[in-house]
């Protein structure tokens, strides 16, 4: 399953929470850590949702491969009756008559490889809109627990830390004393998972 690349860097402040609030409580503030990508790639309604999107791009690309068939059909036509406007050994009426065929032929071969153009700009942009609309599904389901997690466990504040080093520059080093609730997010998430063979 090819994995998503999401640029999500969640700074959650559960619980209404600040880090004033929590000194004048005379507490500490409670940081946990969630690693966002490796909970969409390990739920299993991901790889659902992804068959999904891979099913409308087959299904697009078999109407354009249709499409081209046709195009190629009108190439190969068109080459036939060029060979033939040129061909000295028939008469000029016959020539004549292929060289008005082929103009006819060769706009209809202009018109289909447009309608092409078209056909794949269009199933193009529905894949990336099914793409947008299933990552932000499964997204805010996963965020909505990551919130209910890190309020029973009292957390003041989640990061997720998917992309460190690189992106997230916030978090440079994660002692063994910040939770990490990546594990108990993946596990709640397949939870109701259906059984494999």
């Amino acid at each position: 399953m090819k994995r998503f690349i999401l640029s999500l860097v969640l700074g959650l402040a559960l619980g209404g929470f600040s880090a004033t609030d929590a000194a004048a409580q005379g507490g500490g503030l409670n940081i946990g850590v969630v690693d966002m990508q490796e909970c969409l790639n390990q739920y299993y309604k991901t790889k659902i949702e992804v068959e999904g999107v891979n099913a409308i791009a087959k299904e697009k690309q078999k109407e354009i491969d249709s499409k081209r068939g046709d195009y190629e059909a009108l190439t190969t036509r068109a080459a036939s009756l060029d060979e033939k406007a040129r061909d000295t050994s028939l008469s000029a009426e016959q020539r004549q008559a292929a060289f008005n065929e082929l103009q006819g032929i060769m706009q209809e071969r202009m018109a289909k490889g447009r309608e092409i153009s078209e056909a794949e700009r269009r199933a193009q942009q529905e894949i990336i809109e099914a793409r947008q609309k299933m990552e932000q599904t499964l997204v805010a389901s996963i965020r909505e627990l990551v919130n209910a997690k890190s309020a029973a466990k009292g957390l003041d504040l989640v990061y997720d830390k998917s992309f460190l080093p690189k992106a997230n520059k916030v978090i440079l080093f994660t002692s063994e004393k910040v939770p990490d609730i990546t594990a108990e997010i993946i596990a709640e998430l397949n939870k109701d998972a259906p059984a494999t063979n």
